[in-house]
């Protein structure tokens, strides 16, 4: 299929990776470099269509009224350019987005600030998910995942979902907007993902609550590459 032709921003990005002795995995090696070289194809410069779709206009069928989520903090970790952080800080949760590229927080705090009603209950901070220190007093009730679990290996998966169990709270949700779905592929970045490697790495420690393909995609987006998950913390 043609849609899974890496693109050069892509090829670049896996070459950026590739030469970092990390692998990425440090806030001033490859990913930080993508950001330098304008080499990021996941920054659609926008809130995700499925993400918007589903707080404003599918949140009833999650069964959790958003209300009740808004006496903790938001958490989007490797927020890049911050437009779903902010979207969800707009819904009045107070939203924190972290990632490990200090050039792609930069690039964050600037289109905040340009643009007009911008909430002010968000903040940005270069971090590594991994191992940020937890806020007290005020735990982490919702928290959002897109383009992160399939940035990193598969090997990192079941700590990736031990780190949330750690950060959201019990009766926290953590959306997850799954992608790429492209079954059997090697290699990534991104790598390949699907349901149940979601299922497996949170499934000790969360409930799924809520699971669809979207009606609304990214620009000439295969349908059938993204899911909405929803998972509720035991």
């Amino acid at each position: 299929m043609s849609s899974l032709v890496p693109s050069a921003s892509l090829l670049k990005v896996r070459e950026l990776l590739g030469s970092d002795p990390t692998g990425g995995q440090s806030a001033t090696g490859g990913w930080d470099q993508a950001w330098k070289a304008n080499a990021t194809p996941w920054d659609a410069g926008d809130v995700q269509p499925a993400f918007r779709e589903l707080l404003d206009e599918r949140w009833a069928h999650v069964g959790v009224p958003l209300d009740s989520l808004k006496d903790g903090k938001a958490l989007v970790a490797g927020c890049g350019r911050g437009c779903d952080a902010a979207f969800i800080a707009a819904h009045g949760i107070d939203t924190l987005g972290i990632d490990l590229s200090p050039t792609a927080v930069q690039v964050a705090r600037d289109h905040l600030a340009a643009q007009a009603n911008a909430p002010q209950n968000i903040t940005f901070e270069a971090a590594d998910f991994f191992s940020f220190p937890l806020p007290s007093g005020q735990p982490f009730s919702f928290a959002f995942d897109y383009t992160f679990f399939c940035a990193i290996p598969p090997s990192l998966r079941a700590k990736w979902g031990e780190r949330y169990a750690e950060v959201v709270r019990p009766g926290g949700l953590l959306v997850a907007l799954a992608f790429p779905l492209d079954g059997d592929r090697e290699g990534g970045p991104p790598y390949s993902v699907s349901e149940e490697a979601y299922d497996a790495a949170l499934g000790h420690s969360f409930e799924k609550i809520y699971s669809r393909h979207p009606d609304k995609m990214a620009k000439e987006r295969a349908h059938g590459r993204d899911k909405v998950l929803v998972y509720r913390r035991k």
